[in-house]
């Protein structure tokens, strides 16, 4: 018996629709965990990279600019430490909030976090790629974490 022809529009908008989906599960589950968690919480369970400083920014393929973040040596961070943050991953890079600002504050530091994909992964750097080609690095001058 032969196998019965797959019908591809059908095929692909059921594929979409799933991937839909799946990026919907993923936003509002970490929009949930950093609206609940600290950045050094998240930091210990692997799925933020803090106390990370701008060491270069570049313009990459397309126009894009890249950033390179590596860790701040004031720290004591020569490597990045364990993270499960890989390359094509959508992270957002910000400020990072000090321990004494007040809410309103930190709020406002949310709201200049920058979006980008992950083009690097090192031991010793993060490079990230923004999705617009614009300069949004003005606002991020201090200590940032992805």
């Amino acid at each position: 018996m032969a196998p019965t022809p797959l019908d591809i529009p059908t095929f692909a908008k059921t594929q979409l629709s799933l991937l839909n989906a799946e990026l919907l599960a993923e936003t509002s589950q970490t929009s949930l965990l950093l609206s609940t968690h600290a950045p050094r919480s998240l930091a210990r369970a692997g799925l933020a990279v803090i106390n990370l400083l701008l060491s270069n920014q570049r313009t990459g393929l397309g126009g894009k600019t890249v950033l390179e973040l590596e860790p701040d040596h004031a720290t004591g961070g020569e490597e990045l430490g364990e993270h499960e943050i890989r390359v094509g991953d959508i992270v957002s890079v910000g400020a990072q909030p000090r321990g004494n600002e007040k809410t309103a504050e930190k709020k406002s530091i949310e709201g200049r976090s920058v979006q980008g994909v992950v083009v690097r992964a090192g031991l010793k750097t993060l490079q990230v790629a923004l999705d617009r080609e614009t300069d949004e690095t003005e606002g991020l001058g201090r200590r940032l974490w992805v």
